[in-house]
């Protein structure tokens, strides 16, 4: 690879992890309140939705996948960076 290929092939890569960055954050933002619901619990009268232990399981569940997704791609985009910097 020539040094502009090179450059330009790191910068997409920086862009996909930035942009995985952004769609993981709402996922940890979930997983993290689900947590919170499970070991603190919502007061009723702040959120009543939120009181749902259904409601909680799904944000656990849609936020650790969002999160599993983001780890899996994050590690991926990891090795190739590493790959074309050697």
């Amino acid at each position: 690879m020539t040094q502009e290929t090179t450059q330009a092939a790191l910068a997409r890569i920086n862009r996909s992890m930035l942009m995985v960055a952004i769609i993981d954050f709402p996922g940890t933002l979930l997983f993290g309140l689900g947590l919170y619901g499970i070991f603190a619990g919502f007061d009723e009268g702040f959120l009543p939705m939120l009181s749902h232990p259904m409601i909680i399981n799904a944000m656990l569940v849609i936020g650790g996948a969002i999160m599993a997704w983001g780890m899996f791609k994050m590690m991926s985009l990891a090795r190739e960076k590493q790959r074309i910097t050697q």
